[in-house]
């Protein structure tokens, strides 16, 4: 049977050997161990063996202390915590992952979009897209696109996940990702480009996309209309296409 866990104080306090895992510091009887003993080496994935015993306890994490559980706690392209932050999104409710993604909107914190990104990517699984996850940062060797989403009816959707639209995007750079994709044969099919924003009221950035040249090949959309995922699978079950009404 799984320990029974509490937050014992404020950061800093009840850490095991100095060390502190996460904003609250939260004690884990399991076995007569506490959490930092448990989890002393950070290679071990603590975050999925933790939630493997006790969902009860990581339930009541917010998103920045679920990430920094996770691996070594710092989240960056190709790294554990990465893989291990993903593999949990994958096994929580769709109600969850919108609480976290109105934390993330709602609450700076260092690399809030990056795992806004991730939870936008699994909003797309669970629309029944086949999802490759991009980079958190662009390099010089490697398009900077932050999903790739392939369609039942293959499509293929180039996502961008924005947290506000308070800032011009560059639409060009967006087209010049799809076409190095299509150049190096990553897709093979029709395209087109998401943008995903956090905030409602998308006007302005509507009206950028309207007034440019790439008007056809580039939709728009709110996290929170993402987020409606029963009334997009409702749609697909009357044959809508996925999205197509974005």
């Amino acid at each position: 049977m799984a320990g029974s866990a509490r937050v014992v104080g404020e950061e800093g306090r009840g850490c095991q050997g100095g060390r502190c895992f996460g904003f609250l510091c939260t004690e884990l009887k399991n076995n007569g161990m506490l959490f930092g003993e448990f989890y002393r080496d950070r290679t071990s994935m603590p975050l999925l063996a933790l939630w493997a015993t006790n969902q009860e306890a990581v339930d009541q994490f917010s998103i920045e202390q679920v990430v920094a559980t996770a691996g070594d706690g710092i989240l960056r392209d190709q790294s554990i915590c990465s893989k291990e932050l993903r593999e949990y999104l994958s096994q929580i409710s769709t109600n969850k992952i919108e609480q976290y993604v109105a934390h993330c909107l709602g609450i700076a914190f260092t690399r809030s979009g990056m795992v806004l990104q991730d939870l936008v990517n699994e909003l797309g699984r669970r629309l029944e897209y086949g999802v490759k996850n991009g980079r958190y940062q662009g390099t010089s060797n490697a398009i900077g696109y932050d999903g790739l989403w392939m369609s039942p009816e293959d499509h293929t959707i180039i996502a961008e996940v924005k947290t506000t639209d308070s800032y011009r995007i560059l639409l060009d750079t967006l087209i010049a990702y799809r076409e190095k994709l299509i150049a190096e044969r990553s897709i093979v099919s029709t395209s087109s480009v998401l943008i995903v924003v956090g905030r409602q009221d998308t006007g302005e950035l509507e009206a950028q996309i309207r007034g440019s040249r790439h008007a056809w090949d580039i939709r728009l959309i709110s996290v929170e209309s993402l987020g409606r995922v029963d009334e997009f699978r409702a749609a697909t079950l009357l044959g809508i296409p996925l999205l197509a009404q974005v």
